[in-house]
């Protein structure tokens, strides 16, 4: 493996010297300086400095992402302390997995773009290429339970997208080439007539990103060796044997987003906006580029008693799409502090069919689920020393999914659907004992419907729960004692849950039908449409110190106790379930009864902290550090217990370099996480295989030279050090961006 993190850092400040030259300031007042003055919202819905919050909370700026070269949200998003960010098949992977305080994103980390939740009905999952980068205004990342003012998904933290307003005339368009044939197109107008504006983005992405590794599974066989070019590795867990035999031709992506903002002001207390958003993507694979090793397919016999196959569907995959759309309404009345806020999130995805290269079948997915939210907040004084707000929530779910056999893709092998009606209630209100103590006391409750569910799979299931309803209680108190104007501490403790899925509730599947498995390989997966919420219990404190005027470090200590984690168990039920393998001698054969359950406990432990720095009007730097232990203490099996939660870090390290001056501006960051295990009970040690979950330190740059108002250059280059890695897949290597745009 190429990685070394001691390297890593030493070329980081080798190349960091040499972005530092003269020049007069231009763009230095453009430069928003980070400081606890900033005013932030999230945390708790009212308007406060980040010095007077009592949480941890980090802002990224329109500026921000502009010097960090982002092409999607996630890229913005890993410079913050405690997020990791994986994104294994580049600019193709619009499911990028982002964890926080040892907790994955989207069902337990609530997302929301102008107030609209971005995790989806059907599984929770979050598109992180929906919204245009260049339309973000600021992006607020409050970490720690948020349940008690925002209720289900924000167990681990809520991140509060807020896209731009339009104020004046605007157009600009830009066209960017990178690795991999990947061309970007963007156009950005917008304008301000009277009370009316708008603004309206596209972004068109094709590429043909990198292809992964082609590998087959040994068996023990003899026969005469034939063929050679291929590797054999062990497997990730390290108890079999794989063999390289290749690539896989490279993924084809393509993707169109379109969004567009408008915005009416009655006067300088009153908005109403109304927001579009849609992204459609597709992927397939290029099979006229894969490389074979071998030179042939068929069975593979190696010298040592093994065997593998290698097939032409080896180096090819099955296509797939998503086309999501998010609408968004809102209200605000700044002077009475009431805020509205309606939407809709609408995904339909599929994956399957005929393979892109025509080399083989599978069955075709297709998922469809919608979220309609409708929410009123209202700040209210109740005297001199209490600020309360309360609000109200409705949410409703449904979900759809199917799948057609591959034989006509028109027989349904499996289906599930489901619907949840949920409502909110909650209040919060912050008592000032005096300009240095604060406490901040809130209270949700939230009940919600679970109906219309059906799990069905042509083996043997058609389940049609009765509907049933279930509900959660989220308190959170925190306390802020303010030192000074330039150093403040907090303590808090609060409760935040996530309601099950519908997809996992609505799921039921049948495994081992096919002719000739073992008895122990032959289960069913009922649906549970009584699974519990996920409840997270958070006891955390910090403390944000100014030092100066260029200085700023914040850091928090965090305990996290979860229970109610889903995972597999058997009911130790069986079903007799027809079959060719007949093993009960009427046609059927004995099918272990399996079903998502709610039984899981898990904790962590964490310490954070992080440093902004900004030597002069030119140059800043940051640097964030993590260290955590989330762990599973009761799972599915004995052998899980204690064992690290599947994907998540126990170490990350950010750091980066900032410089602005006159024309020109260049970042250099850096991101380190430690290995991940894809397995639950953590057996998955082995790196550097495909299957793999490697630790890494990667590294990018970003410049940016203005020639004068119109014309500007960027250029961006992805894994600096060109490390070889894998998170599961191969990940990319040094790949660039290279982006011409105007400025109308």
């Amino acid at each position: 493996m190429k990685s070394n993190f001691s390297k890593g850092l030493l070329m980081t400040a080798l190349i960091t010297g040499s972005v530092m030259w003269g020049g007069t300031n231009v763009f230095a007042e453009e430069l928003q300086e980070y400081t606890l003055d900033q005013m932030v919202v999230t945390a708790t819905r009212t308007e406060k400095k980040i010095i007077d919050v009592p949480a941890s909370v980090e802002v990224i700026t329109a500026k921000d992402i502009e010097k960090s070269g982002a092409t999607y949200i996630d890229d913005a998003l890993k410079k913050v302390t405690g997020i990791a960010v994986s994104r294994t098949g580049g600019l193709a992977n619009s499911k990028s997995v982002v964890t926080m305080r040892g907790v994955k994103s989207g069902s337990d980390v609530l997302v929301l773009v102008d107030g609209q939740p971005m995790v989806n009905a059907y599984s929770g999952t979050v598109n992180w290429n929906d919204i245009p980068v260049e339309s973000i205004e600021k992006i607020e990342v409050v970490k720690g339970p948020g349940s008690a003012i925002y209720g289900s998904n924000a167990m681990a933290g809520v991140i509060n997208i807020t896209t731009k307003d339009s104020e004046k005339m605007h157009a600009k368009t830009s066209l960017t080439y990178g690795t991999n044939h990947t061309w970007i197109k963007k156009v950005n107008v917008g304008d301000k007539v009277g009370k009316f504006g708008y603004d309206l983005y596209y972004q068109g992405t094709d590429s043909h990103t990198y292809s992964d590794m082609a590998t087959a599974s040994l068996k023990t066989s003899s026969g005469t060796p034939n063929g050679d070019g291929y590797k054999v590795v062990p497997n990730s867990k390290g108890n079999g044997l794989q063999a390289i035999v290749g690539k896989k031709g490279n993924k084809i992506w393509d993707e169109d987003n379109y969004k567009g903002k408008f915005t009416y002001k009655f006067d300088d207390s009153r908005t109403l906006s109304v927001g579009y958003m849609k992204t459609k993507n597709e992927y397939s694979y290029d099979y006229s580029s894969h490389e074979n090793w071998l030179g042939q397919t068929g069975t593979i016999f190696t010298p040592d008693g093994k065997k593998f196959s290698v097939l032409k569907s080896t180096f090819d995959g099955a296509p797939g799409g998503v086309d999501e759309r998010i609408y968004t309404v809102g209200y605000s009345d700044n002077d009475a502090k009431l805020h509205v806020n309606a939407g809709l999130t609408d995904n339909r995805s599929w994956n399957g069919g005929v393979y892109s290269g025509g080399t083989s079948k599978s069955d075709l997915s297709k998922y469809d689920s919608k979220r309609y939210t409708l929410g009123v907040v209202k700040e209210a004084q109740l005297g001199d020393n209490d600020n309360a707000v309360f609000g109200v929530q409705y949410q409703h779910d449904t979900m759809d999914k199917v799948k057609l056999k591959k034989t006509d893709f028109k027989t349904i092998s499996q289906a599930g659907a489901g619907k949840t009606d949920m409502y909110g209630i909650f209040f919060q209100d912050e008592h000032k004992f005096s300009d240095k103590v604060s406490l901040i006391g809130a209270l949700r409750y939230d009940h919600w419907t679970v109906k219309d569910g059906h799990a069905y799979d042509i083996n043997g299931i058609d389940d049609r729960p009765g509907s049933r309803s279930d509900s959660a209680v989220s308190p959170k108190l925190a306390l802020n004692y303010k030192f000074d104007d330039t150093q403040s501490a907090y303590v808090s403790w609060g409760k935040a849950f996530s309601a099950p899925s519908l997809y996992d509730m609505f799921s039921g599947t049948v495994n081992g039908s096919a002719t000739g498995t073992a008895a122990s390989n032959k289960n069913v997966v009922i649906a549970n449409p009584s699974l519990k919420p996920q409840i997270i219990t958070t006891t955390e404190a910090g403390y944000k110190k100014n030092i100066g005027e260029k200085t700023t470090v914040q850091m928090a200590v965090f305990h996290n106790k979860i229970k109610n984690i889903n995972y597999q168990a058997s009911t130790g039920n069986y079903q007799n379930l027809p079959d060719n393998d007949n093993l009960n001698g009427d046609g059927t054969s004995p099918y272990q009864e399996k079903q998502l359950t709610s039984e899981g406990e898990g904790k962590t432990i964490g310490f954070e902290i992080g440093v902004t720095h900004q030597f002069d009007d030119k140059l800043s730097a940051y640097v964030n550090a993590t260290i955590q232990n989330p762990q599973i203490t009761k799972g599915a099996n004995v052998d899980e217990n204690d064992k690290i939660v599947r994907m998540t870090p126990k170490r990350l390290l950010n750091v980066g370099v900032d410089y602005v001056d006159n024309k020109f501006s260049a970042e250099l960051a850096g991101n380190y996480y430690s290995k991940k295990f894809g397995q639950a009970n953590n057996c998955d040690t082995i790196t550097g295989v495909p299957g793999a979950y490697d630790p890494v330190f990667l590294v990018n740059f970003t410049s940016k030279y203005n020639f004068d108002k119109h014309h500007g250059l960027e250029f961006s280059v992805f894994n600096l050090l060109d490390r070889e890695y894998y998170n599961y897949s191969l990940g990319q290597g040094r790949n660039f961006l290279l982006t011409y745009s105007y400025t109308f």
